[in-house]
């Protein structure tokens, strides 16, 4: 059975969770489209978390994600994945569900997803993943700003 991990993120951490661009590692990026996008993916709903959970394929690179926000605790509904390849259960791509949908996380994973060779995974001995984000703060919000930009800077995946 592969081993997994779970990186749980307080937007308490928000100042002491920027990074360069440089180092930013994957889960840190992903951590940060889910803030950027917090409002267009719980809509109405007063969500106190939303998780990533993915999977690693081969040379260590993700395979899909899968995105679930929570309203009350034990409780996760699929809002979003992520397919690196199409098969004959899903698309490739950003697929979103409920009527949910955000053009900016669908075009920063598309980024992120096609580049992930430029961030470094937070630990090669997993396989699989979950990250926790609860609720951001404005200064988290603005931190993983600071590193998304960077990182879409670093990557050529930036406008203009």
């Amino acid at each position: 059975m592969a081993a997994s991990r779970t990186l749980l993120t307080s937007p308490s951490e928000a100042h002491s969770r920027h990074v360069t661009p440089e180092n930013a590692t994957l889960d840190r990026i992903l951590e940060c489209a889910v803030a950027l996008n917090w409002k267009e993916l719980t809509k109405a709903d007063e969500a106190t978390a939303i998780q990533i959970e993915y999977r690693t394929a081969a040379r260590h690179f993700l395979d899909y994600l899968k995105f679930w926000f929570s309203t009350e605790r034990g409780h996760w509904r699929l809002i979003c994945e992520y397919w690196m390849q199409s098969s004959d259960t899903h698309q490739s791509g950003a697929t979103f569900h409920d009527g949910i949908y955000s053009a900016d996380l669908a075009w920063m994973l598309d980024a992120i997803m096609q580049h992930q060779a430029v961030f470094p995974p937070t630990s090669s001995d997993f396989l699989d993943g979950l990250i926790q984000i609860s609720q951001p703060s404005e200064s988290f919000i603005s931190a993983a700003q600071k590193d998304m930009t960077g990182a879409l800077d670093r990557i050529g995946a930036l406008p203009g």
